[in-house]
């Protein structure tokens, strides 16, 4: 027991409720921007997104052309495969390994992306508002990210990796 109440402390004492706060507030606002219609989709994955951005932001599965890039080739993949085959689980099977394959070959690996054909064969979004929508979600998590990074951490300079 007291080998978990020292590692809790040591937890507590790194601040995580920091970035914590800010990846929530980052999802509330694009939530909000659904609820007043802005936006016509809430996408799941953007939750794991923002955990990485806000929680480990140096890491490569964090960097803003990952987040951006890898979430928006994985949606475009998704829907071209299962627009073409349909919803069926081989179909969302091929879409998740090729949209795996593309964002390796491309550089901008982002593991909550993976999740995104799953989210498009189980919501049949309309293809334009989605991609419209994830974009601008995705550009909101990683300017707000990147943002909090830089005011919080004065040596680090926003990523150019855009």
């Amino acid at each position: 027991m007291q080998n978990l109440t020292s590692r809790l402390q040591n937890r507590l004492t790194s601040q995580p409720w920091k970035p914590a706060l800010g990846a929530g507030i980052a999802i509330a606002l694009i939530a909000s921007l659904k609820h007043v219609g802005f936006f016509p989709y809430l996408i799941a994955p953007l939750g794991a997104s923002a955990t990485l951005v806000w929680m480990v932001p140096k890491s490569p599965l964090a960097r803003a052309r990952a987040v951006i890039g890898g979430s928006l080739i994985s949606a475009a993949i998704g829907l071209g495969v299962l627009g073409v085959l349909g919803a069926t689980p081989w179909a969302i099977g091929l879409a998740v390994g090729l949209a795996i394959f593309a964002m390796v070959l491309f550089d901008v690996l982002h593991a909550p992306a993976g999740a995104l054909p799953l989210v498009i064969g189980i919501s049949h979004p309309e293809p334009v508002a989605f991609l419209a929508t994830l974009a601008a979600s995705t550009i909101i998590l990683v300017v707000l990210g990147q943002l909090y990074l830089w005011l919080t951490e004065p040596k680090a300079r926003l990523k150019p990796d855009i």
